[in-house]
């Protein structure tokens, strides 16, 4: 990578990296998704998967705009930039507290986090977003009045209470769905050498949980099945990160740019805020299917796990080919791993109901390396037409 991006207008941006405060912040995100990601091991019912999307959505956002936020008004850590994102790690880390009683009595401390982390990132948009010409009612609608409805939420009984979680986000999403005359200084304002590590960054950690459930639940059962299991396991988890890293990373980075150089910032939008949170979501569920595959090694595998893993893995690769497609990428191409990695997951299922956790998770294994070999294969095709187009 050179060192000096061009920016639009012809801006030029020395590549910005991720600040020491915003890996601590991630660090508290880490507890939040291992304590969610528990709640899908062993046997998880329908209930459980819809929980976990509830709860887990909510977080994925605080991190999501936090990271704008220190995007464009963090480039400096200030006293005030530390305190602020001091405070809202402590919020997270009270949401992680809340959820692993899921919905129940703890549902107020949960609202509570939310509340207390929307009016302090009000603070940088009222008092930066006003200077750099974001209407005030904009700032004060995204993050105060939602902070209010959170607030709220925290003394009205379930289940009107989940419709106003419902209804805070709400608000948020409406309010980006219209930029209007946002987009020119969000396009010349946003760093994506800074989004592209935070989005790498935050992959790493969820993949960093899969491999923390698998050495969990080694510890735990220390067996010769178990441990097998466990290196299939960190085969697969290992295949699935070179895919991302290798061909989802890299192209990302291209693509955000191209759409900061066009403008499309609502592709910029999908691509950062919305669709990653799928791919996240299939992760986790993969990371509690391993986890659950360890522990079973040697029995067949529980329905709830193996949904885990199938579904994980499919919702991975249609996060990817969504994503793929919003960069402006030819509905062929992507169709020529995309469908593939949506449906051969799928083939998993007769295996698992024929045999053990162990043979299962190695047909994950093949499932995955069969995916990365079409990845290489395709590259190597288009890369093949493009030296093919510059000596005609």
């Amino acid at each position: 990578m050179s060192q000096q991006q061009t920016a639009p207008e012809g801006l030029v941006r020395t590549p910005r990296h991720a600040q020491w405060l915003e890996l601590f912040f991630d660090l508290v995100m880490v507890a939040f998704v291992g304590v969610l990601a528990h709640r899908l091991h062993g046997e998880p019912s329908a209930f459980d998967f819809a929980t976990f999307v509830v709860l887990f959505f909510p977080a994925w956002w605080v991190w999501v705009n936090v990271t704008i936020t220190m995007n464009l008004f963090g480039a400096v850590v200030t006293p005030r930039i530390w305190v602020m994102v001091s405070v809202v790690m402590l919020s997270v880390g009270i949401m992680a507290a809340a959820v692993s009683e899921g919905l129940g009595e703890r549902a107020w401390a949960y609202a509570a986090g939310n509340a207390v982390i929307r009016l302090v990132i009000l603070i940088p948009w009222w008092m930066d977003g006003r200077r750099a010409g974001v209407p005030w009612y904009r700032s004060l609608t995204y993050n105060g009045l939602t902070a209010l409805i959170w607030a709220v939420s925290i003394v009205v009984p379930q289940p009107a209470q989940f419709v106003l979680w419902g209804v805070a986000i709400g608000v948020e999403i409406l309010l980006l769905a219209f930029l209007g005359s946002q987009r020119t200084w969000l396009r010349d304002t946003l760093d994506i050498d800074h989004i592209a590590e935070r989005v790498g960054l935050f992959v790493v950690i969820v993949f960093g949980e899969t491999i923390l459930s698998i050495i969990a639940e080694i510890d735990q059962h220390w067996t010769a099945a178990s441990g097998i299991t466990a290196i299939l396991a960190f085969t697969a988890i290992s295949g699935l990160a070179w895919a991302f890293f290798q061909y989802g990373a890299r192209s990302a980075e291209d693509g955000w740019r191209r759409m900061q150089r066009v403008g499309d910032m609502r592709a910029l939008r999908d691509t950062v805020m919305y669709l990653p949170f799928v791919l996240v979501v299939g992760i986790v569920m993969l990371a509690a299917g391993l986890g659950t595959a360890v522990a079973e090694a040697g029995h067949p595998l529980p329905v709830g796990a193996t949904v885990c893993i199938v579904a994980g893995i499919a919702l991975f690769y249609a996060a990817n080919a969504a994503i793929a497609l919003r960069y402006g990428d030819s509905p062929r191409s992507v169709a020529r791993w995309g469908i593939a990695g949506v449906l051969l997951p799928f083939l998993v299922v007769p295996v698992a109901d024929a045999a053990d956790a162990g043979v299962v998770v190695a047909a994950v294994v093949l499932v995955v390396a069969a995916m990365v070999a079409m990845a290489e294969i395709s590259r190597r095709r288009v890369r093949s037409g493009r030296v093919r187009s510059s000596r005609s």
